[in-house]
């Protein structure tokens, strides 16, 4: 069956539809996670494919022999390559085997990479076919056309020209590498001094040209093929022998290496979504190089790679274009002369490259789509609006503020024991209160406490818990007994003991739990609570346990608890003797106490639900800004909704960003529900949160007034304070990341920030690129880092130093704005502190507190989000830059918002010292208690359990 132009196309449309849709997936799945394995696996599948397909070959182009008569994206048929030599499949192999270890490299420090070196890969292509050109014989003996105009003698060479086919070339490998270079960077840095960045362009460089060697040989190997057939099986060898050669190094390694996490199994991340992942992405793979190598038989290497080259440079510049006017893209310019350079580039190749047709479409159509292209280009950029009349910040501290009276309304609704049992049942949908309610009631009252009505996260943390019997919640207390660092709190007969551990800050911890329940225990059952010493949450629960457990604590059987959890989802629930069996076998291999960061993080994916951005996988991708991560909760370049943003499961690039994830959890981690009351946890974790103070009730008075503070951005961290800087901690702490955005930006760093144009009526607003080093000088901003005073004593330390500098510790804390960052284990202990003060608590955090849910961002403090990209926005709104310098060339003439920033420090003060005291704490704990004190009890169910209204 002799080809088809069809059929060539169709091969063409398979290749672009795999290119694309690997483009598009790439970051989205967990491959990458696993590189080597990975990589042997998509080999096995690619080669195990090329033979499968070989045998339908007959109805693929090129089935007749090699001598193939039409050419797609020719005029005439492709012109033959040099016989290959003996030895280049042995050098196709090892160069595979080459670019693959390069590529690892290049993963393990992907911050430092270069974007769009890729772009390149074309013009290499395009380089060796210019030396490589050999002028087409002229197989006829008529004499020469004596009569042609100049147009024709021009089109000639045009369309023969080796000069102008690598001109275009050059035109659109350059394009498309503005295109990708033109993505925002993440904050997640590459060090001065511990990464090999010139180093890694090379090896970039070095992939490149192992790639275009790749291609060349094989295309030289595959077009002296007889037959498709035999094409695709020489394709599928070269695969296959590299998947066995690549393999055992990968064995090697796996039977040497010893579990890094007791109980599991020593591939990481192998599991039913990776091999998923795998299926999937090797048929895709497959697809694209068998489809590869069809075409460059066909044409040569160059017009596949230049098409691919074309369509990502295209799609990157048009996406650059619909970002105009965010502080993504701040200027409509560059993509619009990116597209045009990309546009005549690809021009330039199909005229020169004599290309009649781009797979279905005519090359004049084609041309006349990009001059559309272009043109729309220009008429939407032009009515795209890059100028605010209103301040982003203007609305969000106008709607919180709202917010935060609608809140406390809802919350103070009950002003009568009467009223609040009625408004408990119907916020529980029919549940009446728990026994003894009127005595917290009361309590409540007598303590002045402002909520009364509203215990939204404490309703969450305890619905899995109805999900379980309670004599399997009362075997979970039984095995953390055992458990180190877990203390335990006993409540009988009015009494509140704890058993005393040997660490005196542990002791502290429980005295002062004791202390909190000993004003309510008279009206608490018998019970024993297990608490979590350590600041690290510890109970990490897959979200197909925990929703199957929510689930069954929601069905309309249960009449204690609501039913509107469990009306979206009809997975199958657990059944008593379910939890019963895994409770008695799974507790014991529950613990875990050392996981490796990496390890960790997967596990915290894992308490994702299905279809979530994280649960696809941890984002490798560590050198772009993840936009996708933050709108979800942001506003513009602000953040918006603080809990929304506390959830991880929307922002795979959190799980990089933040000391907790970038270093190893040195503590036991349970996976199986158990009942641990935390001071703190992140939103992936089960752990019940309960008021814990680490630093004593103790409450320290601020003696200086919001004026009389310095007009500063105050943040200092301890170098003694932090974990051993590995290399993912060293580039992802959120608190060193803080500090190299401040203290080690380049001249070649830059930050998008929203500056004010014009004054008064005229005032308009409008994002920026700025150097990051003009935004740190002219806003006040003090990050540094402080070391012990006689010097350093060990290695981290030197490190720090050496690679940020250490600066005396700050004696005096009066700056008006105080960055309050989370340490590596829980939220900052100063954060009550520096809310009761009188400064501005700007605040960065991923845990939730108790109280969490009472504090209001844009009212109570100021939120910046964890990669620190709207910090110089969000400072110069509220400090203002009239008069403090230049930014772009220009004097700035933003307004400083003084009484803003004073409003919401005066904001936070009163609400801490209204919703947050020791009374506070109090009354949530004697509520919990009362709820947790049902729970547990066998009668439940039974009306006994609750607090029924008399008269």
């Amino acid at each position: 069956m002799a080809p088809n132009h069809s059929g060539a196309r169709l091969t063409g449309v398979w290749f672009l539809a795999s290119f694309a849709w690997l483009s598009y997936s790439l970051q989205r799945h967990t491959l990458i996670n696993q590189p080597r394995l990975s990589s042997v696996l998509l080999l096995l599948i690619s080669g195990s494919s090329a033979f499968v397909v070989s045998a339908f070959s007959r109805w693929l182009p090129g089935a007749d022999g090699r001598f193939d008569s039409d050419a797609v994206f020719k005029a005439s048929s492709s012109s033959l390559p040099p016989r290959p030599r003996r030895f280049y499949v042995p050098c196709i192999i090892i160069l595979i085997i080459l670019r693959l270890e390069l590529s690892y490299r290049s993963l393990h420090d992907f911050q430092c990479s270069t974007p769009g070196v890729e772009a390149f890969l074309s013009l290499l292509l395009a380089t060796y076919r210019f030396f490589s050109y050999r002028a087409p014989q002229v197989e006829s003996d008529e004499p020469e056309d004596m009569w042609g105009s100049v147009f024709d003698d021009f089109k000639v060479w045009l369309t023969g020209s080796p000069f102008i086919l690598l001109l275009g070339t050059i035109l659109l490998s350059y394009g498309a590498y503005l295109a990708s270079s033109f993505t925002m960077r993440s904050t997640y840095f590459c060090s001065n001094l511990a990464d090999p960045g010139s180093f890694l362009m090379f090896i970039q460089l070095a992939g490149l040209f192992a790639e275009a060697t790749i291609i060349i040989l094989s295309w030289r190997v595959l077009s002296w093929a007889r037959t498709t057939r035999s094409r695709l099986r020489t394709l599928g060898g070269i695969l296959l022998i590299t998947s066995f050669v690549t393999c055992i190094p990968l064995l090697l390694t796996q039977f040497s290496r010893r579990g890094e996490i007791v109980g599991h199994q020593s591939l990481r991340g192998v599991n039913p979504l990776y091999i998923f992942d795998t299926l999937v992405t090797g048929i895709v793979v497959a697809t694209l190089i068998i489809s590869a190598s069809l075409m460059i038989c066909d044409t040569s290497p160059l017009e596949p790679v230049t098409l691919a080259t074309f369509v990502s440079g295209a799609l990157a510049s048009v996406g650059n274009m619909l970002l105009v006017g965010t502080y993504q893209q701040t200027s409509a310019a560059p993509p619009l002369l990116i597209l045009g350079t990309i546009s005549l580039g690809f021009t330039i190749f199909a005229y020169a490259g004599n290309m009649r047709s781009i797979i279905f479409i005519r090359r004049a159509f084609f041309v006349l789509l990009l001059l559309i292209l272009m043109v729309s280009s220009v008429v939407y950029t032009s009515r795209t609006q890059t100028m605010f009349t209103r301040h982003p910040v203007d609305d969000l501290v106008y709607k919180n503020r709202i917010e935060a009276d609608r809140w406390l309304r809802h919350a103070t609704v009950s002003t009568t024991l009467k009223l609040a049992a009625k408004e408990y049942e119907e916020r529980h949908h029919g549940r009446k209160p728990p026994r003894n309610f009127d005595k917290w009631f009361e309590f409540a009252r007598e303590r002045k406490s402002v909520v009364i009505d509203r215990f939204d996260q404490m309703e969450k943390d305890l619905l899995p818990f109805w999900g379980l019997r309670p004599k399997d919640i009362r075997d979970g207390l039984e095995f953390l007994k055992g458990q180190p660092n877990i203390g335990i709190v006993r409540i009988a007969d009015s009494k509140v003991v704890h058993n005393s551990p040997a660490d005196l800050s542990h002791q502290q911890i429980l005295d002062d739990v004791v202390t909190l329940i000993s004003g309510f225990a008279e009206h608490l059952p018998t019970m024993e609570i297990a608490i979590n010493l350590q600041e690290r949450p510890r109970v990490l629960v897959p979200w197909n346990e925990i929703h199957k457990l929510r689930t069954k604590a929601s069905q309309p059987g249960f009449q204690l608890m609501p039913g509107r959890l469990g009306k979206r989802d009809n997975l199958d629930i657990l059944t008593e003797e379910d939890v019963a069996t895994k409770q008695r076998t799974g507790l014991s291999g529950s613990a875990q106490p050392y996981i490796a960061a990496h390890q960790f993080r997967q596990l915290q994916v894992l308490a994702c639900p299905p279809g979530s951005s994280s649960r696809s996988g941890v984002s490798w991708d560590v050198r772009d800004f993840c936009a996708s991560c933050t709108s979800p909760h942001s506003k513009e370049q602000f953040l918006e909704n603080w809990q929304v943003a506390l959830d991880p499961c929307h922002q795979p690039d959190i799980f990089n960003l933040h000391d907790f994830h970038t270093t190893p959890h040195q503590f036991e981690l349970y996976q199986d529900l158990l009942p641990l009351f935390s001071g703190s946890k992140t939103a992936s974790f089960s752990d019940l949160l309960i008021p814990l103070t680490r630093g004593g009730l103790k409450q320290d008075h601020d003696s200086k007034t919001f004026n009389q503070k310095q007009d500063v951005v105050l943040w200092q961290g301890d170098v003694e304070e932090m974990p051993r800087a590995t290399h993912e901690y060293l580039h992802g702490s959120h608190r060193l990341r803080l500090v190299h955005l401040v203290q080690n930006a380049t001249p070649a760093d830059s930050i998008p920030m929203l500056l004010g144009i014009g004054a008064g009526k005229n005032s308009r607003f409008r994002y920026e690129d700025v150097p990051t080093t003009e935004g740190n000088s002219i806003l006040p901003l003090q990050i540094s880092l402080s070391g012990p005073a006689e010097g350093c004593r060990d290695v981290n330390c030197e490190l720090m130093r050496n690679e940020f500098g250490l600066e005396p510790p700050v004696t005096e804390v009066d700056g008006r704005y105080m960055i309050v960052l989370d340490t590596a284990d829980g939220p900052s202990p100063n954060l009550l502190q520096v809310l009761r003060s009188n400064s501005v608590p700007v605040l960065s955090s991923i845990f939730q507190q108790w109280f969490t849910e009472r504090l209001m961002p844009w009212v109570h403090f100021i939120p910046i989000d964890t990669r620190y990209h709207a910090l110089h926005s969000t400072m110069s709104y509220f400090i203002g830059l009239d008069g403090r310098g230049m930014l772009n060339g220009r004097k700035q003439i933003t307004p400083a918002r003084i009484e803003d920033a004073k409003w919401i420090a005066q904001q936070g003060r009163k609400w801490a010292e209204k919703a947050i005291r020791k009374e506070d704490m109090e009354v949530y704990l004697f509520r919990l208690l009362l709820e947790w004190g049902r729970v547990i009890d066998d009668n439940r169910d039974s009306a006994s359990m609750s607090f029924v209204l008399k008269g």
